[in-house]
Formats: structure tokens, C-alpha cells, sequence
């Protein structure tokens, strides 16, 4: 919101246009009918202004984001998306090797 009220919200408008554009030319999602039983998670933009190594301004960038802070528990299960640090992935193949294991992926 502040964003938007400060004097560079045309920079923010133009960067917002940008990510939906690219959102929607890379197919990132479909548009479907809303199930009348599963509510709908609201989505945001985030800001973030870029900026060369010698400090000065790149870009203004936006994301859209998802508010997954307002999911509820039952309905985490269908789109719980485990991750993992690198480090632990780079710690589990060293001891692999260490021990002469094969490792699979699945």
C-alpha cells in the first residue's frame, strides 16, 4: 500500500504489469472454475527495488505472492511443497559417498 501512495507508484504500477505479463506468458497457471466447497487464497504484491553493485537503481521489482499465512490446516494437506536447505542435500551425499551408497531420487 505504501508503495502505491509514494511517488514512485508508477514505477510499482509498471513493475506489477510486468510480473502479471510474465506470470501469464509463461503459463504458470489455468483459469478454473472456484469449487464451492475450497475458499480461495488471496495473493499480494511484494516490492523490492533492485540496484546495480555501485548502489544505483536498476529496477523497481514486484512479485505476486501467494498469503499462504491464511491457509487454513485442513487445507495445507493438498498443497503442502516439502523443501530442503542445500546444505542438508550437499551433507546427505557426502555421507553417501563417504559410505559408498547409491543415492535415488524420486
Amino acid at each position: 500500500r505504501d508503495a502505491m501512495k509514494s511517488p514512485q507508484c508508477y514505477e510499482w504500477k509498471c513493475a506489477e504489469e510486468i510480473e502479471l505479463k510474465t506470470i501469464w506468458d509463461m503459463g504458470t497457471f489455468e483459469v478454473v472454475d472456484q469449487p464451492h466447497n475450497i475458499p480461495l487464497l488471496p495473493s499480494r504484491f511484494t516490492y523490492r527495488v533492485k540496484r546495480n553493485k555501485d548502489g544505483t537503481l536498476s529496477k523497481f521489482k514486484a512479485r505476486l505472492v501467494s498469503r499462504g499465512d491464511m491457509q487454513t490446516e485442513d487445507e495445507s494437506s493438498t498443497t503442502f511443497a516439502p523443501t530442503s536447505r542445500f546444505t542438508a542435500i550437499r551433507t546427505i551425499i557426502s555421507l553417501a559417498c563417504q559410505e559408498c551408497m547409491t543415492l535415488k531420487h524420486w
